[in-house]
Parts: structure tokens; C-alpha cells; sequence
């Protein structure tokens, strides 16, 4: 299983970068989606606008990887 993680200045913008890595990865299998976060650092305190401020973890498989553990 690996974690991507998809970051965004709001929860829309998150939500929308998310549906976009899902839509160039069809071959993956989503194991689970986490709520957005919303990130307390240093720098979304002292940066601008554009500094990323939520996050969004995605666990998901590779297409082979499921092939694998499916025929064990």
C-alpha cells in the first residue's frame, strides 16, 4: 500500500487537485480517502495566499501490486 498526498490553499482547491490525480490514475485501486487537514506550520502562518494549507492523504494500491495479492 503507498500514501499520496494531494495539498490545496482551501478545501475546495484540495478537493479538486484530488479529483484530478484520480482522474490520470484510473489504474490504481483506492484503499482509503482521509478528510481534508488543515496544516498548522511555520510557513502557512508567515506565507501568502498561495502557500498550501490543506491536505488530503490518499492509501492506494498499484495495478500490480493488486494482481499479486488477488492470485496468493
Amino acid at each position: 500500500m503507498k500514501e499520496h498526498i494531494i495539498l490545496g490553499v482551501d478545501k475546495h482547491d484540495a478537493e479538486r487537485q484530488k479529483d484530478l490525480w484520480l482522474a490520470q490514475n484510473p489504474n490504481i485501486k483506492v484503499i482509503k480517502i482521509y478528510p481534508p487537514k488543515l496544516e498548522q506550520n511555520l510557513l502557512v502562518r508567515m506565507g501568502g495566499r498561495n502557500v498550501p494549507r490543506v491536505s488530503i492523504a490518499v492509501d492506494y494500491e498499484e495495478p500490480e501490486i493488486a494482481q499479486i495479492q488477488n492470485t496468493s
